[in-house]
């Protein structure tokens, strides 16, 4: 039996909100510095010189969203780190995959997935995903219940420090994203992808958090999957440069790491496949499982499909070193991660390759 990601609650002021998180999550945040330091290390980059890069983050994230930047610098204060490392956790993705161009240290695989309220067994809504990234990951991550100033609760499943994944929020708003890569430059004034996924869980509606997505101004390509429990969802494919949108088959919508669209397969060049081949069939055999059973869909039948060991290493469900060859550290599926948004309640498994899945059950209402 694996053990449970920690629950890491807080409430209030950003700040106060933030130093609460830092105090609970502290041993975890050092963890990740430490394999943030390692890995840019390797690419010839120290951590002096990425606090310097982190700080000339800080303006722009600012006139982004001000509160969530003082809930930083609480988690700072809290885990007695510098502002500058917590800025740099939350954008690691920039300084990891903006070095020279390079891509080699990918580990994100992702596969997503969403069950509308007319596919599921008990009209609600399911929303999920596999997290695949690095495998130490799995001793960074936590789940916040967070409850802010204006009443909204989050739930967020995240690497400590970092300030949204895959969560969701009381209005019923759900995300998960998967890595995504094309050649496209960084958008100027550019802000790291937490921020976007952050903004996506402050919305009140979908609207309101495509709209955040369609007007962020954009580092690198992600995919992000939102849905409201209400019972619509949109999938999203971004670039630096541009959006390209899915809607559901028959109230299903899975995704992987690479381009679907026809307009993005048409206009962007897909460099993510080189070091996610696997994505090619992760998308369509979690599609086909759900597809079984449409107008039944269980979460048990979510938790078979991201199961699925097809491939293995690199499967849907993958094993450390899954689409990792000659990179600096392995990759796994860190976590199953799986939301009943109608119910409020997430499940999430830790390292669910190691045999024995285990949900442990987290709910956005104590």
């Amino acid at each position: 039996m694996t053990e449970a990601f920690p629950l890491i609650e807080a409430a209030g002021p950003p700040f106060e909100r933030g130093v609460a998180i830092g105090r609970q999550s502290g041993d975890r945040i050092s963890r990740s510095v430490a394999i943030y330091s390692r890995l840019l290390e390797q690419r010839s980059l120290a951590w002096s010189e990425v606090r310097l890069l982190a700080g000339r983050y800080l303006p722009r994230l600012v006139a982004f969203n001000a509160t969530v930047v003082e809930e930083i610098r609480g988690i700072a204060a809290g885990s007695e780190r510098p502002v500058e490392d917590i800025v740099a956790l939350n954008a690691r993705t920039e300084l990891l995959y903006d070095r020279n161009g390079d891509t080699e240290l990918h580990a994100d695989g992702c596969t997503g997935a969403i069950a509308l309220p007319e596919a599921t067994a008990d009209g609600h809504l399911i929303h999920g995903q596999n997290w695949d990234w690095f495998d130490a990951c799995k001793d960074t991550a936590v789940v916040m219940r967070l409850e802010q100033e204006d009443g909204l609760r989050l739930l967020i499943f995240v690497e400590a420090g970092i300030v949204a994944r895959a969560g969701m929020n009381s209005h019923g708003i759900a995300v998960t994203g998967n890595f995504l890569d094309c050649p496209e430059p960084p958008a100027q004034d550019a802000v790291p992808i937490p921020f976007i996924r952050r903004r996506i869980l402050e919305s009140a509606g979908l609207a309101e958090a495509v709209g955040g997505v369609l007007n962020a101004r954009r580092s690198f390509s992600v995919n992000l999957m939102i849905s409201d429990a209400a019972g619509e969802a949109i999938d999203l494919e971004t670039t630096p440069a541009e959006v390209f949108w899915e809607k559901p088959d028959r109230g299903i919508l899975v995704h992987a790491n690479h381009f679907r669209t026809a307009a993005a397969r048409a206009r962007v060049v897909d460099t993510g496949l080189a070091s996610a081949p696997s994505s090619i069939y992760r998308d369509s055999r979690v599609e086909s499982r759900l597809a079984q059973c449409i107008g039944h869909v269980t979460p048990t039948d979510m938790e078979d499909a991201f199961a699925d060991t097809y491939g293995t290493p690199s499967a849907v469900l993958a094993s450390p070193g899954a689409d990792s060859a000659g990179a600096a550290e392995p990759s796994s599926t860190v976590a199953t991660v799986i939301m009943d948004t109608t119910e409020r309640v997430m499940r999430v498994a830790r390292a669910p390759y190691a045999g024995d899945i285990t949900f442990s059950e987290y709910r956005l209402d104590a």
